[in-house]
């Protein structure tokens, strides 16, 4: 049960990327265009994703606690570095927790990271580069919970900032404030907030 919920909810982070190629606003803010926001957006979901998927592969191996009729809860902190293409890196920290019960099943667990970028560069649209630094990082949170049917509740924000820089002085910051939540009684979920700039309300399926 605790494989299938945290997959669930890692697949719903993607969204906060889809969603961000749309939306309104204007086409440019700061020297970031839409399409550069939502390649941005696309990389910082995908680091999220990164961050729930090694907490899951952590507490899928934390078998203490478990009691006879197969519930338990775990606690995982991760600290981790990874490469940026083509270059540079992303810091993520945080911790994963949660609680299952085999005989109800139910499941819930509760995410939150900080993500920082370390002159990570990131491929645009265009083919061009746009260079990350955390100002001072993005803070993602993640909970969920589900049933035997599926996911029941499910809400991921992500706020923060980072300075950006594309070359030829084209420099500067951009701030990310979005959330994105399960529509009761559907497996689709609506993501609004602003991302650089941007003004993002939209529905999308989940995993979509």
């Amino acid at each position: 049960m605790r494989i299938r919920i945290l997959s669930t909810a890692v697949l719903a982070a993607a969204v906060l990327a889809a969603c961000s190629e749309s939306g309104t606003g204007p086409s440019q803010t700061d020297g970031i265009t839409r399409a550069d926001a939502a390649a941005l957006a696309r990389a910082l979901a995908k680091t999220g994703v990164g961050v729930a998927q090694s907490g899951a592969s952590s507490a899928s191996s934390n078998r203490s606690g478990v009691s006879a009729d197969g519930a338990g809860s775990f606690s995982v902190a991760f600290d981790q570095v990874e490469q940026c293409r083509p270059s540079g890196s992303v810091a993520t920290a945080g911790t994963l927790s949660g609680s299952w019960d085999q005989a109800a099943q139910t499941a819930q667990i509760q995410a939150d990271a900080a993500v920082r970028h370390q002159q990570c560069a990131l491929r645009a649209d265009d083919g061009g580069t746009i260079t990350l630094t955390g100002d001072p990082d993005i803070d993602l949170s993640l909970t969920a919970r589900a049933a035997a049917a599926g996911l029941t509740e499910l809400r991921i924000t992500e706020s923060g900032a980072f300075n950006w820089e594309k070359g030829a002085g084209n420099a500067g910051r951009c701030t990310v404030d979005l959330t994105a939540q399960l529509i009761a009684g559907t497996q689709n979920i609506r993501v609004n907030g602003s991302f650089c700039g941007f003004a993002i309300d939209e529905t999308a399926p989940i995993g979509g």
